[in-house]
């Protein structure tokens, strides 16, 4: 029989253009220890194997005819089928002798570890009985002491990493060999690893636990914790050229005074005052503003997961080609701070120089749209690391908006809580989007009319922006359902977002509501008891699900927190539990049509602070979640996102560069002669504006 087709071959399900899972081969290039590199299973070596072996296979399989017509050679029940049995089964034979000779190599080099750094630990504690015990009167063998432990955790996490990736690397190739041989020998591999040395031993562990508990009697007064999160101090030196920080904190110098001159100016200045219509534009500022904010709050949780050794890389499937460092999205912030600051700056000086007869105060918006929307194109089609970063949030953001037919991973869940929180600034972009399409579509000349139109359709706008970030959150648990067929805790993580939609639709569609002197009726008592219970609800998910604490423990130390932890200091736990219930009932504020006239002044300064502040107050209590809920995602499999039970520290391998600006006088003298150009024009410009 001719066979046009292989009615065999794997069906390739279509997934449109989203990326698939950063590809493991390089999360194992970028987490494995160097000076051991060649002791780890050789991922590539082998996937290549599987490709050489079962490629040539498939190609004696679809030898074409001389037809010419595409089709394949006619395949015998009889000896054909004898012929391609036995080289089926020689080619598994080859790959599982291959497979065992690194399963040989990986166990060899953690046997041989293991018993090099009992042999540390033991002359350590002996050397420390030796001394005296807890004799704290030395400081230089304190010193040493110090040093040593934190170099043996340290080799001993390394250690405890090499086992996590290995078992890691096995369990991905060996699906792949399934895949390839259409067998099913992912099982037997799984009980050849499990067997081995290196999988079962609990040398390692025991270490772990006994130099923790070593170094908390002698440096944290016992307690372990603190000693765990101190052994894992940071020992890698920094990324960053010398003369790349210099101008970095040239960038944040300059942002920390342009953001002064602008508070100045809102705040004290009695010569400069935001005129009636140049309020239409205050929306599109307020909105970027927060957004870079945003930047350096994310920043900032790098820099934290970074320093204490959270493995975000890991979990949000980066490629650890593209990751970005803090020092990296700090200077990215900063830049964009620079220009939005001066953007706003000679906004609010428009009215002084007297430009209305020559420019319209429209200019700004323009030039700072303009020039977003260039920076966005920029770096989304041009190459590089930051490029490949946005790539993946807006591959994340497609994910997002196509729910439940996009993926559900973690990032992709991870990105659309942010959303959860990022209501108002969606809410001031439709507005700046209005103004300006209807602005433009009917060229008029008159902002204060296009603001009165987009403002008239608030009532039917605000309330979709508000409750589509819950929409889409709710369809990834939908589909976080129907892939795991589990109904906890996607179904109730899903009741979560369906209660704050419908608080959230209620409030916008009822406006007087959330008035004082409104009557009281049984609909708008169900309305506040809706929004008390939705708070409290989504208040006690992040602590239980999402954080892991409310644990009771008898005897504990530390009431409510879990006895697993990666950062230090306990009070900044029991800060995040007391402060995401305030910011939560805060936050409930700015979703319904507040009236701002009853607690301020009816003055626009006024009530283009309180909004703001509001929301960049509900943006620090999700960036605080997010550290503590990516660190439980790296402690615990709570709800189902990772496919591993463990996950390996992060140790940023890099070394620190070199600077190579040469160090000659020539470009000390040039950078000194920088620095004062800019002490000489700065002060120029504040005596000139004054």
């Amino acid at each position: 029989r001719t066979r046009r087709f292989r009615s065999d071959a794997p069906r390739r399900r279509w997934c449109g253009k989203w990326p698939r899972s950063m590809k493991f081969g390089k999360h194992l290039d970028q987490a494995l220890y160097e000076p051991w590199r060649d002791h780890y299973v050789n991922y590539k070596k082998l996937k290549s194997l599987l490709k050489k072996l079962f490629g040539e296979k498939d190609e004696k399989q679809q030898r074409p005819t001389g037809t010419g017509y595409g089709s394949f050679d006619r395949v015998e029940d009889g000896e054909s089928c004898e012929l391609r049995s036995y080289e089926t089964k020689h080619l598994e034979e080859r790959f599982i002798e291959q497979l065992d000779k690194e399963v040989e190599k990986v166990n060899s080099h953690y046997k041989n570890m293991e018993e090099k750094l009992r042999k540390s630990f033991d002359a350590m504690r002996a050397q420390s009985d030796a001394h005296g015990g807890d004799n704290r009167t030395d400081r230089a063998y304190q010193r040493s002491l110090n040093i040593s432990c934190v170099g043996l955790y340290r080799t001993l996490n390394m250690l405890n990493n090499f086992v996590y990736l290995n078992r890691i690397g096995f369990d991905k190739i060996a699906k792949k060999f399934d895949k390839a041989s259409k067998g099913h020998y992912r099982e037997t591999f799984d009980q050849r690893i499990s067997g081995t040395y290196f999988a079962t031993s609990t040398g390692v562990a025991e270490m772990l636990r006994d130099t923790a508990a070593f170094f908390a009697n002698h440096f944290e007064s016992g307690d372990i914790t603190k000693a765990k999160v101190r052994l894992l101090a940071k020992m890698t030196e920094g990324l960053y050229r010398k003369s790349d920080m210099l101008w970095l904190g040239v960038k944040i110098g300059i942002v920390i005074m342009l953001v002064f001159w602008n508070m100045f100016n809102l705040t004290v200045s009695p010569n400069l005052h935001i005129k009636e219509e140049m309020s239409v534009y205050i929306p599109l500022y307020r909105s970027i503003g927060l957004l870079i904010c945003l930047i350096w709050m994310w920043g900032f949780n790098v820099w934290i997961w970074s320093n204490y050794r959270v493995n975000h890389v890991f979990i949000f499937e980066i490629s650890p080609k593209h990751k970005l460092n803090h020092l990296e999205i700090f200077d990215e912030a900063a830049s964009l701070s620079i220009v939005v600051l001066l953007n706003s700056l000679l906004f609010l000086h428009h009215q002084q120089y007297h430009l209305r007869t020559t420019l319209s105060e429209i200019v700004y918006p323009i030039a700072l749209i303009a020039f977003i929307i260039v920076k966005i194109i920029g770096s989304i089609v041009g190459g590089g690391t930051k490029h490949s970063a946005q790539k993946d949030i807006v591959h994340s953001m497609g994910s997002i908006f196509i729910a439940p037919f996009g993926r559900a991973r973690f990032r992709d869940c991870y990105l659309a809580d942010y959303f959860c929180s990022m209501q108002k600034i969606f809410a001031d972009l439709e507005y700046s989007v209005c103004l300006y399409a209807i602005g433009l579509s009917t060229f008029s000349n008159d902002p204060r009319a296009c603001a009165v139109y987009c403002t008239n359709l608030g009532p039917i706008l605000v309330p979709l922006v508000h409750a589509l970030p819950y929409w889409f959150r709710f369809n990834q648990c939908m589909h976080r359902y129907i892939e795991t067929r589990k109904r906890w805790p996607n179904l109730a993580n899903a009741f979560k977002y369906t209660l704050c939609q419908v608080s959230v639709i209620i409030g916008s569609l009822h406006p007087f509501f959330s008035e004082y002197q409104a009557p009281w009726s049984p609909y708008r008592l169900f309305w506040l008891a809706l929004i008390v219970f939705t708070t409290l609800y989504t208040y006690f998910w992040d602590i239980i699900m999402d954080w892991g604490l409310f644990q009771f423990q008898p005897g504990a130390r530390h009431p409510l927190l879990r006895p697993n932890r990666l950062f230090p200091k306990t009070l900044f736990y029991y800060w995040a539990i007391c402060s995401n219930l305030v910011l939560r009932f805060t936050w409930v504020v700015t979703l319904i049509p507040f009236p701002f006239q009853s607690v301020l002044p009816t003055s626009i300064e006024s009530q283009n602070i309180l909004l703001p502040t509001l929301t960049l107050a509900e943006l620090f209590r999700r960036s605080q979640w997010g550290i503590l809920r990516v660190e439980y995602e790296h402690l615990s499999t709570s709800q189902g996102f990772r496919k591993y039970k463990h996950l390996p520290l992060f140790f940023d391998r890099a070394v620190k560069r070199e600077d190579t600006l040469p160090k000659s006088s020539l470009w000390i003298n040039i950078e000194v002669i920088f620095m004062a150009f800019l002490l000489v024009f700065f002060s120029v410009v504040v005596w000139v504006l004054k």
